[in-house]
């Protein structure tokens, strides 16, 4: 490499299919790509047999090798709670699931009243894998249900995870999950899906026809703003109230665990301040609720119910 020439981080990409001829075409659309310091390898194995390839791969890469798996698994026969604690267990991987969340939401309880019925068999695998107990999958609602499979994939709290739903139209649903043991790319994401959804940070709705921009737009995202960080708002009063005091390492990854970013729960703080609900103690120059502050353990300030 020459002196004036940057240095590129070596991409090293896997793709699997189960169906060969999915593969080629795959191979056909990628065969002219030519990019310094990237290879790609193809697999056409079922998803158990990739899912210990991959697992044996990355425990050998040294610690600052950064691993980013997407599991498209045509349903959830494949997932299953040890798979997923295999490919994170070396801290240096996360995680993005596609699950058809629609199908497993209409069909869930029915698999259960029906144990006899095979079809539902594997619907009933993840359940069983990730609920000690079928009732803790909250049904009331279909974003209910996506919530409890994304604090399901925490694992205990182990792991950091958030959700993002895609709605197709005629309420069809699909969700992606994003799985993690650094804190930091959680925030990452979340950035992403809040660019992606301003108002709520939560999903994508794909209209059938695009819908006219209006001159109200930005007014209406505002609003759904307010809306959503007041629940934000809720949790950290109630948080503040409960625990007696939290601090900024404290409130950053309470923020980031409900699917905020640290700039609302600034917003947050200063208006529970101005309607004093809530004190700064120790009056700082700035709350410092971020990454850098939480990675330091740095506290510079602490909040309590006035």
């Amino acid at each position: 490499m020459k002196d004036n020439e940057k240095f590129i981080t070596p991409i090293s990409l896997l793709v699997n299919d189960n169906d060969a001829q999915k593969l080629e075409n795959v191979k056909d659309k990628v065969k002219f790509q030519d990019i310094d310091n990237f290879s790609i390898e193809y697999y056409n194995k079922d998803a158990n047999e990739m899912v210990d390839i991959v697992t044996n791969r990355i425990s050998k890469f040294p610690k600052e090798h950064r691993n980013l798996i997407f599991i498209d698994p045509y349903g959830y026969s494949d997932i299953n709670k040890e798979k997923i604690i295999s490919l994170l267990k070396n801290n240096c991987t996360e995680i993005i699931l596609f699950l058809p969340v629609m199908q497993m939401y209409r069909f869930t309880e029915t698999a259960f009243v029906h144990e006899e019925k095979p079809y539902y068999e594997n619907l009933r695998k993840f359940i069983i894998s990730f609920f000690s107990n079928p009732t803790e999958l909250n049904k009331d609602s279909i974003f209910k249900y996506i919530h409890s499979i994304k604090k399901a994939f925490s694992i205990n709290d182990t792991y950091y995870t958030c959700s993002h739903y895609i709605e197709r139209g005629n309420g069809s649903y699909y969700a992606l999950f994003f799985i993690s043991s650094n804190i930091y790319g959680l925030e990452k994401m979340l950035e992403t899906k809040w660019k992606l959804d301003p108002g709520q940070g939560k999903g994508f709705k794909q209209n059938e026809e695009p819908l006219q921009p209006t001159m109200f737009d930005e007014e209406i995202k505002a609003f759904d703003a307010l809306q959503s960080i007041s629940t934000l708002e809720n949790v950290i009063y109630q948080e503040i109230a409960k625990n007696g005091t939290l601090t900024n390492v404290e409130l950053y990854e309470l923020t980031l665990k409900n699917e905020f970013l640290p700039k609302h729960v600034n917003f947050v703080l200063k208006n529970l301040i101005k309607n004093r609900k809530i004190r700064e103690v120790n009056n700082s120059k700035g709350y410092k609720i971020d990454y850098t502050s939480y990675r330091n353990k740095n506290i510079v300030s602490r909040f309590e119910v006035i």
